[in-house]
């Protein structure tokens, strides 16, 4: 039985997953004997730790006089009580109504209510990166995408303003047109960013001046955290709205509580508002245990607070200090972001998606568990951030532990040693890899495409993103940094991979792999690989809403970067029917799959290795109906002799059939050279004969299929026997794994393999030659390790027609569907040859060894 599935199996995957046998303060003591420090404190909501003394006390004379829990529709004496109490920590003369609740969310929905009934106004005005929780209301409100998704919140009267831009807050006030403007005074999932306290004493005058209520949600900044009561008593400042939960419950109840003015009160509110567990007598119980243990020795907890902030303080200068171009935090109090950035990784994919993502921070923080007994937290909204949010006793020493290990992370990072920070993922000795002063670099390959700048007698192309995920455990191996290909051992590399391959089938969501330039002889373009760990099978294995939401979460990317044409890679053209479904896609941006000059690039490189008698010899397709088989077929129909379309059993006739009519669509119209006995030289000769006046070769398919074999080409159901026969074999199948063998083979075949994952097994017996190969303008990478092993100058063809494409700024989409038009698949050839991009060609590097490529 799952509870929450997806959060269970990525906590477990990660490491992540405690099994707690008791707790107390700040120490976890897990079933398995060891002891962990808690840094995260149930993110902020436990303010004095686990099971605190004071609380648990109350709790026992709570229960030993039977006191009632529950007390609705009444108002039990010690509700009123702490309502009276929290009023009295800010202004009790200004703060004279609260309304209860169960949770910071709900206190949110509460505040949107209240605000709307107060002003007669519908729209809510918040900031961008905030959360403000996932409920409907709270989440519209909330400022940052990473938890939404169509049809679970409201983007029609919700508008968020960046923090800094006062002349924007002051314009879309000056609209009157927000109930209310609601804030965080540290954005807690935002990165822990502080809102500067005259930026939210100018947000409360523009407020006032303009019948919008002010909403503080100190759902994570109250109750001591920042060294104050809140956020509002730290800075002086009194908005309408105020609003509480997490720390308030003691880390025992769920509790939480709106306060605002009586100029604002309208009955209205009371008789539409009600909650069946708010108020309860135990809430608030616990709610006036912590505010007594607050003000307990004249404010010691506070003034501790301060004390260990500004040590805290101190610790994360000196980090700054000696990582002044990898970390870097924000916060105040005891509520703080450590984010890692290794731009040393930037063109490294493997690293930079993992510190893009978040992944590299879920990394990190199970490191930290491992090997340091330290719990925490990323902070998801920022790329790798990690959570610094202890509870409010935290002891000095154990700050100093905290920070003394994430040094050493630091170190590790900086010393390119992930490695070390992976290895506890496969179960690796740190003992059997380099002591973690030996320094690596990411990688030794120095001829990187980096991204471009105007070049005045150059045509500035449209920006672009290649949509890629992992094809193959192998590939993905290709990808790692430096210090993983050295340290780890083929084993444990693949042991890695499909670590992430698991993972990957958890969490999916796509980022930005690596961003570069491209310049040919007229123009250039800027863009970037926009890269999903999710494997071929798990694609595959995707419902239609969950490939629907994949592609748009790639595309929402796309469009937040200011790509405008999306190349789509691998099986992102598989599960959207080569495009098909994406034409329409709301962010307008155009499309490419990138089949044609994959497909022109396998008939380029075949026919360069063709000698004169091609007509006598006989090509195998694999894959035929996909659109890089079909325009294969319709392609090397101009000049092999005989075709074997290689079937699945009983979808032969359609197969047949299908690759028959496209031959016809194609004969009488090509721009290509027929050569002499070909496939298409026969049906085009054929058709004159009995049809010399006929323009629409289509119109006979019936008849054509009927006599087809006597052109050359037939479909087989046998794999062996289809193969055996074949001096030539391309295969470009969506089957997403290796399943073909060479034994069936002649020992002269030559095999090109187009499909990602490959189709062919490596074997040893056979050369198998990567099919849909180009030459790049420049002979650079497009990462510090290209996509695939192929040397600098060298890439895959569906890359290269997006990137060609953008550099002649195309403005339709290309390439669209199964049925491509083979010449239209020409005209893209030629706009890629126009910028460089041209099919690798290849001859024999000595008589009888394989073909190499032509330089």
């Amino acid at each position: 039985m799952f509870v929450n599935q997806y959060r269970e199996s990525l906590l477990n995957s990660v490491g992540l997953e405690l099994d707690i046998k008791s707790a107390e303060n700040n120490r976890l003591t897990l079933s398995d004997g060891r002891v962990v420090k808690d840094f995260l404190a149930q993110y902020g909501a436990l303010p004095f730790g686990h099971n605190p003394d004071f609380a648990i006390t109350e709790v026992s004379k709570f229960i030993e006089n039977k006191e009632p829990i529950f007390f609705q529709p009444n108002i039990h004496k010690k509700v009123r009580l702490l309502a009276e109490m929290l009023a009295e920590q800010i202004d009790k003369e200004k703060y004279t109504h609260c309304t209860f609740t169960n949770s910071g969310a709900e206190t949110v929905e509460a505040a949107i209510k209240f605000a709307r009934l107060v002003t007669g106004r519908k729209s809510i005005l918040s900031l961008n990166r905030s959360f403000h929780g996932k409920t409907y209301s709270a989440l519209s409100a909330t400022g940052s995408n990473r938890f939404k998704a169509d049809f679970i919140y409201d983007d029609k009267l919700y508008e968020h303003v960046d923090s800094e831009n006062l002349d924007e807050i002051k314009t879309k006030l000056e609209s009157r047109e927000f109930a209310a403007f609601i804030v965080e005074p540290v954005q807690g999932e935002g990165g822990m960013k502080v809102i500067p306290s005259d930026t939210l004493s100018s947000i409360l005058q523009l407020c006032k001046a303009n019948g919008t209520l002010s909403v503080f949600d100190e759902v994570q900044t109250g109750i001591g955290r920042l060294g104050a009561f809140c956020a509002a008593t730290l800075y002086s400042l009194k908005p309408d709205v105020i609003l509480f939960s997490k720390a308030l419950g003691a880390g025992i109840s769920p509790i939480g509580a709106m306060l605002y003015s009586d100029e604002l009160y309208v009955s209205e509110f009371d008789k539409k508002h009600s909650s069946t567990f708010a108020n309860n007598v135990l809430a608030a119980t616990m709610g006036i245990a912590v505010i007594q243990h607050l003000a307990k020795d004249s404010g010691k907890a506070l003034t501790h607070v301060q004390e260990v902030s500004n040590y805290v303080d101190e610790c994360l200068e000196q980090l700054a200090a000696k990582y002044p171009t990898l970390f870097y935090w924000q916060g105040a109090g005891l509520m703080r972001g450590l984010e890692i950035q290794d731009s040393k990784a930037v063109s490294n994919i493997f690293i930079n998606f993992s510190q893009r993502s978040g992944g590299l921070a879920y990394i990190i923080c199970s490191f930290l568990l491992k090997h340091y007994g330290i719990f925490t937290m990323p902070l998801m909204s920022r790329p790798c951030s990690v959570r610094f949010e202890p509870p409010l006793n935290v002891a000095k020493e154990d700050i100093k532990a905290f920070f003394t290990a994430f040094d050493e992370v630091c170190k590790l990072v900086q010393n390119g040693r992930y490695d070390i920070l992976f290895s506890h993922l496969i179960d690796l000795s740190v003992a059997d890899l380099p002591p973690p002063s030996v320094s690596y670099p990411i990688s030794r390959n120095s001829n990187v495409a980096q991204i471009k700048t105007p070049v005045p007698q150059l045509i500035e192309g449209k920006k672009f993103a290649f949509l890629i995920h992992t094809t193959s455990v192998n590939e993905l191996a290709h990808s790692y940094c430096l210090s993983i290909k050295e340290n780890y051992t083929p084993e444990q590399q693949k042991q890695l991979g499909n670590w992430i391959t698991e993972v990957s089938a958890i969490d999916f969501n796509p980022d930005i792999a690596v961003e570069f330039g491209v310049e040919s002889s007229t123009a250039y373009a800027n863009g970037m690989l926009l890269f999903s760990p999710i494997s071929p099978e798990d694609m595959m294995a995707l419902s239609v809403k969950e490939r629907t939401v994949l592609m748009k979460e790639y595309f929402d990317i796309a469009e937040k970067n200011g790509a405008e044409i999306v190349g789509l890679g691998a099986y992102t053209s598989v599960i959207t029917n080569g495009g098909n479904s994406l034409v329409n896609n709301r962010q307008g941006r155009i499309v490419t799959n990138g089949n044609s000059l994959t497909a022109m690039a396998v008939v380029e490189g075949i026919r360069s290795m063709l000698a004169e008698n091609a007509s006598q010899q006989t090509l195998a397709v694999v894959g035929a109906r996909g659109s890089v088989g079909r325009l294969s077929v319709t392609g090397l129909a101009h000049n092999f002799g005989r075709i074997i379309l290689v079937s699945r059993p009983n979808k032969a006739r359609i197969l047949l059939s299908e690759l028959t009519k496209a031959l016809l669509s194609t004969v009488l119209k090509t721009h290509d050279i027929i050569q002499p006995d070909s496939v298409m030289d026969k049906m085009r000769k054929w058709l004159f004969k009995q049809n010399p006046g006929v323009t629409d070769a289509c119109l006979l398919h019936q008849q054509v299929l009927e006599v087809i074999g006597t052109f050359g080409l037939e479909a087989i159901e046998n794999y062996e026997q289809s193969l055996s026969q074949a001096d030539f074999i391309v295969s470009a199948t969506s089957e997403g794994k290796p399943f073909l063998n060479t034994r069936y083979l002649k020992d002269s075949a030559i095999i090109f393999d187009a499909a990602r994952p490959f189709d062919f097994i490596r074997d040893g017996n056979h050369h198998v030659y990567e099919g849909g190969l180009v030459y790049q303008p420049e002979k650079v990478t497009y990462s510090d390790c290209n996509l695939i092993d192929v040397p600098a100058g060298v890439n895959l063809a569906c890359l290269s027609e997006t990137i060609a494409v953008a550099l002649e700024q195309v403005s339709v989409h290309q390439s669209i569907g199964k049925s491509i038009d083979y010449n239209d698949a020409l005209a893209i050839r030629d706009i890629a040859r126009k910028h460089g991009f041209i099919p690798v060609q290849y001859a024999p590097k000595n008589q009888g060894e394989r073909y190499e490529y032509v330089a």
